[in-house]
């Protein structure tokens, strides 16, 4: 069985992709950091770390510039998109790290292949619970297979 095998944590997996992939579609990324900003502010800084009272010529240069993040989403997409991101927030490192695994090997499949599993997704979607928890145990059971089981289970097909 897969470390984080369960329904919940696919349905999760699954939302965290189309967020990103929505993410990606719509502007800029979360967590982007614009070039000008990733050694920070050009003014100086204050003695507790805060910006320094000429803070207020850097924060005109922003004017003029794309509404950054969800504010350009719809207003009803907004909500669904910030409980994502909480959700997504919430996972451990290693699980961040393998959903951004996937999503680098998305971005990298050819798109006919895309189509393909977007399609088996929506055939997931319309089965009933029952189906869905049979074809886990199913899953379930060929994962713990031996390989030679396995091989000899996939020969049997080929006939």
């Amino acid at each position: 069985m897969h470390k984080y095998g369960s329904a919940s944590v696919r349905r999760l997996a699954l939302a965290a992709l189309a967020a990103l992939a929505v993410a990606s579609l719509g502007g800029p990324a979360w967590g982007h950091i614009p070039v000008e900003m990733k050694n920070g502010p050009s003014e100086s800084l204050d003695t507790v770390g805060g910006p320094a009272l000429n803070a207020s010529a850097y924060l005109a240069q922003k004017k003029g510039q794309p509404k950054p993040y969800l504010d350009n989403y719809p207003p009803e997409e907004r909500p669904r998109m910030q409980q994502q991101f909480r959700e997504w927030q919430s996972l451990p490192p290693d699980q961040k790290d393998a959903m951004r695994r996937r999503m680098d090997e998305w971005n990298r499949m050819p798109p006919n292949e895309q189509d393909r599993y977007q399609q088996r997704y929506r055939q997931w979607q319309q089965l009933s619970p029952d189906e869905r928890r049979q074809l886990e145990n199913n899953l379930r059971r060929w994962d713990n297979l031996s390989p030679q089981d396995r091989d000899s289970i996939r020969q049997r097909f080929r006939k």
